[in-house]
């Protein structure tokens, strides 16, 4: 029997509530699921607006460095490639090269990056194959302007196998004031090129900060948006939590989107730590989640074991949640669930090989 990406979605999809995702979107991404190799990815994940009634996730992919997934995209795989109809589509022709070039071990992009994730945004009853791009760079050199000179190598880089061109010198103005502001236990987690949705501000995610530091920053690089609005969410909600990031959308000007991340440590789960269901039912009266999505993040958490042609074992569970700030709009409430897939030992599988 010959494998594909999707085997992992079927095989954790009986535990996703139609709350979450319904027939139509499961469906779709199964098959966006198929056009990858079975090995294609380390880990995968959806994101869903908790506050509202549609039963929609986008749906992301994780490719660690380290793993058979990096070697597949960049079509240095001798068992496993793409589907055509990645293969053929120009864009992810650079995407292609972008993760050769990461795979090369002595390029600049194999030493500064580590991972990157690969996220797909839900259309009416599809997903976009052209996926926003996230990925972490490797940590902070001793100074930010130092800290600048490299992020901006990597984002010529990237930049250049993407779209053909340098990085945006507007855009990275602005970029570097935001990055030399930061306080110097502060770090970049992520940095994301929202590709499919016609922009080009880049998004932060930002972690690292301490007591109040937060709103010295963003008063420091004149962010625009209402700064009291933020107290209240790390007041109100982030303090339920044991760790925050926090999300900004930076073009040739800072925009005034804010997101706050909010995690409990050690990969809890609402199966066994009764914070969560705290958390949960203060979400719910705060009217930023439905009961049914509610129901569907508890459900999702589980372990798993498959036979293909070794075991595969699947981690299921809850990673964070968001509080999205937009000026003028009401604040939302996003979940992030996903699985880890683990292969107890190294053994061939038999993937689809697609003829070109």
């Amino acid at each position: 029997m010959q494998y594909t990406f999707k085997n992992h979605f079927t095989a954790i999809a009986p535990g996703l509530s139609t709350a979450l995702l319904a027939p139509v979107h499961a469906q779709a991404i199964g098959d966006l699921c198929s056009l990858f190799p079975f090995d294609a990815a380390s880990d995968f994940g959806f994101e869903t607006r908790l506050g509202n009634p549609e039963a929609t996730c986008d749906f992301f992919l994780q490719i660690r460095k380290e793993r058979d997934g990096s070697g597949i995209i960049a079509g240095k795989s001798e068992v496993a490639r793409l589907s055509p109809v990645l293969l053929n589509n120009p864009f992810w022709q650079g995407i292609s090269k972008l993760f050769a070039a990461w795979m090369e071990p002595s390029s600049l992009l194999n030493k500064r990056l580590e991972l990157f994730w690969l996220e797909f945004d839900c259309l009416e009853s599809s997903f976009n194959p052209i996926p926003n791009i996230f990925f972490k760079i490797n940590g902070n050199t001793e100074s930010r302007k130092a800290q600048w000179v490299s992020m901006l190598e990597v984002l010529n880089e990237i930049y250049g196998f993407l779209f053909r061109i340098k990085f945006p010198a507007g855009l990275g103005k602005n970029l570097k004031r935001c990055t030399e502001a930061l306080p110097k236990y502060a770090n970049i987690y992520q940095v994301g090129f929202m590709i499919p949705r016609k922009t080009e501000a880049v998004r932060l995610i930002l972690n690292g900060f301490r007591d109040d530091s937060i709103f010295e920053y963003l008063k420091d690089i004149r962010w625009p948006g209402e700064i009291d609005a933020i107290h209240r969410i790390i007041e109100r909600y982030a303090v339920k939590f044991d760790h925050t990031a926090f999300n900004l959308h930076i073009g040739e000007t800072v925009l005034p989107f804010f997101g706050t991340e909010m995690y409990l440590s050690d990969m809890s789960q609402p199966i066994w730590d009764p914070r969560w269901h705290e958390i949960l039912d203060f979400l719910e009266a705060e009217n930023l989640l439905l009961r049914g999505k509610r129901e569907g993040l508890g459900s999702y958490s589980s372990k798993k074991k498959v036979s293909y042609l070794l075991p595969v074992n699947y981690i299921s569970g809850i990673n964070h949640l968001k509080i999205a700030y937009k000026p003028g709009m009401p604040l939302e409430c996003k979940g992030y669930f996903g699985t880890m897939i683990n292969p107890q030992k190294e053994a061939a599988i038999q993937h689809t090989v697609y003829e070109t």
